[in-house]
C-alpha cells in the first residue's frame, strides 16, 4: 500500500488516466480544495485500487432530520463531482481495506450495491442524466420535441432571460467564484468549498451569463469522452429575486454546448433533480458507505442508517412527445 499527500507522487508518469483522475486535475485541487487531502494506491497479485480521501468536519446525517456533527474521512472526488472517488477492478476488496483505515469513513457515489459485513451503506444523492434521443440533432429539435409543458417552460425562460449575454471565457478573465460562493451558501448538502484558483485554472468550458454588463451566472463544463459533463455552476442571487428562468436558461444552454460537440450524454450531476428532470434527463442511483473503527460508534451508524440515507419521491416526468 502506498501513501502520499501529493498525487504526483503516486501518478508520476501516467498521462493516461480517464477523467477526472488525471494528475493536472488532482494538483489543482491540492491547492484549490482546502481540506487536507490523502491519496491511496493499494495492490496484490489480482487487485488493485486508487482513492483520494478529504477530511472535514461535517453532519454524518446530512441527509436526514438529525445532526451528528464529526471529523468524516470522505471518499470522493474532491470537488463535488457525482462520479466516485477511486479508480478499481474490485470495489468490495477496496471497501474492506478502507474499513481498516482509523476513524470514521464515508464512500461516496458508488454506482452499484455490493455486500460488506460491518459497513453501513445505503442510497446517497442520485445523478442526473440526460441522453438525448436519436433523429434529435439540435436544439430547435429538441425543444420541439418536448411535450407541450415542459416546451412552455423553457420558451418562458429564453423570453425573460433576452437580455442575457452568453460568453465563453477563458483564465481568470472574469472572475465566477463569488457566484459559486453563492450558490454554495444557499447548497443544502455542503461538502467542501473550492477556492478561486480552481475556477481559475480548471480545464473545462467556462460560459458565463452577464446581465447588464455583469455575470449574473456561470457553468463549468467538460468533454470526457462521448459524454458531457456539467461540473458546477455559479448564481447571482439578488434578494427577492427569482432566478429559476436563469437556471432553465443556463441548463438549456448546456443541452446546445452537447449539440455543437456532437455529445448525445449529459451528465447533469447531481442536486436540482425535478429541473434537469424537465429537461429529459433520468435519476441514475448513488451509493454510500460508513463505517467507523470505534465498534460501538459503527454499531450506532449502522442502526442509524435510514437517517443517513437521501430520500426522495420524484413524479415521472413524460418529457418528449411519444
Amino acid at each position: 500500500m502506498k501513501k502520499a499527500r501529493s498525487a504526483a507522487a503516486l501518478f508520476q508518469g501516467k498521462d493516461d488516466l480517464p477523467f477526472p483522475f488525471q494528475l493536472s486535475m488532482l494538483t489543482l485541487l491540492n491547492v484549490a480544495n482546502p481540506l487536507r487531502q490523502r491519496y491511496y494506491f493499494i495492490e496484490d497479485d489480482v487487485n488493485y485500487a486508487f482513492f483520494t480521501v478529504y477530511e472535514n468536519r461535517m453532519n454524518l446525517f446530512t441527509y436526514g432530520k438529525a445532526e451528528w456533527f464529526m471529523n468524516i474521512q470522505t471518499v470522493a472526488f474532491p470537488c463535488s463531482l457525482s462520479c466516485s472517488g477511486f479508480l478499481t477492478n474490485n470495489v468490495k476488496w477496496m471497501l474492506s481495506y478502507i474499513k481498516t483505515i482509523k476513524g470514521c469513513k464515508l464512500v461516496l457515489n458508488l454506482d452499484e450495491k455490493t455486500d460488506i459485513k460491518g459497513m453501513s451503506f445505503g442510497e446517497t444523492l442520485p445523478t442526473c442524466e440526460l441522453v438525448i434521443p436519436e433523429g434529435i440533432n439540435d436544439i430547435e429539435t429538441y425543444i420541439s420535441a418536448l411535450r407541450s409543458p415542459y416546451r412552455r417552460r423553457i420558451r418562458i425562460a429564453i423570453k425573460n432571460c433576452s437580455d442575457i449575454e452568453v460568453k465563453r471565457i477563458k483564465g481568470d478573465d472574469t472572475d465566477v467564484h463569488p457566484l459559486y460562493l453563492q450558490t454554495y451558501e444557499k447548497s443544502e448538502y455542503k461538502l467542501e468549498c473550492l477556492n478561486k484558483e480552481f475556477f481559475d485554472q480548471a480545464d473545462g468550458e467556462k460560459i458565463v451569463f452577464f446581465r447588464e454588463g455583469q455575470p449574473a451566472g456561470f457553468v463549468l463544463l467538460k468533454e470526457n469522452g462521448k459524454e458531457l459533463v456539467f461540473m458546477l455552476c455559479g448564481m447571482d442571487y439578488e434578494p427577492g429575486g427569482d432566478n429559476a428562468d436563469l437556471y432553465f436558461y443556463m441548463l438549456l444552454k448546456i443541452v446546445e454546448y452537447a449539440f455543437e460537440k456532437n455529445l448525445r450524454i449529459i451528465d447533469f450531476g447531481q442536486t436540482s433533480e425535478k429541473t434537469k428532470l424537465k429537461f429529459g434527463a433520468q435519476l441514475k442511483k448513488k451509493y454510500f458507505y460508513a463505517h467507523h473503527s470505534n465498534p460501538f460508534l459503527n454499531l450506532f451508524a449502522m442502526a442509524g442508517k435510514h437517517m443517513l440515507e437521501y430520500k426522495y419521491d420524484f413524479p415521472q416526468f413524460h418529457v418528449f412527445k411519444e
